[in-house]
């Protein structure tokens, strides 16, 4: 993805395609620390979502790091978001099947994913969580003829992207004016990714700090 003043790199990868590969993919490409973490999934499908999510984040940057992926040393901030000492900025997000990561190496970088679906309590959640510009898209949304719940996830995953490239969580985002921050929609990208995918659509976002 290009603009202006900043480029970032996508990659994606579907859980289901690889449910034959979590083993190996475990072995090969997973920290010791990520497979003891790993060891403490009770549910299959939570654990296949675990791996493939690593193994992507792991097989990219030793690619474009020139590092085997098991000796990445990938570290959290205080607000749980993902650092390489490298320097180069990455970030990931995974709903429903779909994973999907973003690197950029200008500027730190948020993306967020989210599954279509019906939203229950759409206002209640927006009266909480959106600020009142999020809460006007929401609006103009609904007015161009977008449903609620869709109106709802199209803002929300702005929302995320810009928080996760603050790197602040939603806690930390109050003092911060999140619509000053560069964010696009990913709807084209996600479009192709799932167009032979008739059982799967999404929304989605990237932010640039």
């Amino acid at each position: 993805m290009t603009g202006a003043t900043v480029a970032a790199d996508i990659w994606f990868a579907w859980v289901g395609d690889h449910a034959r590969d979590v083993d190996r993919f475990s072995r090969d490409y997973l920290s010791a620390e990520e497979n003891a973490h790993l060891a403490g999934y009770r549910i299959r499908e939570a654990a296949e979502r675990y791996v493939v999510t690593r193994a992507l984040v792991r097989v990219v940057l030793s690619d474009r790091l020139g590092i085997d992926a098991r000796a990445l040393r990938v570290s959290r901030t205080d607000a749980g978001k993902p650092v390489l000492a490298e320097g180069i900025h990455f970030n990931v997000s995974h709903s429903g099947d779909l994973i999907v990561l973003a690197l950029c190496e200008e500027r730190a970088v948020g993306v967020d994913i989210e599954r279509r679906r019906d939203v229950a309590r759409v206002q209640a959640l927006s009266d909480r969580w959106l600020s009142d510009e999020e809460r006007r898209a929401f609006h103009v949304l609904r007015s161009g003829g977008y449903g609620d719940s869709d109106a709802f996830l199209r803002v929300w995953s702005l929302k995320e992207a810009r928080i996760k490239a603050l790197g602040v969580g939603i806690s930390g985002a109050s003092g911060h004016r999140l619509s000053d921050i560069e964010a696009m929609p990913l709807d084209k990208l996600l479009d192709s990714l799932t167009g032979q995918r008739n059982d799967q659509s999404y929304v989605g976002a990237i932010a640039f700090v």
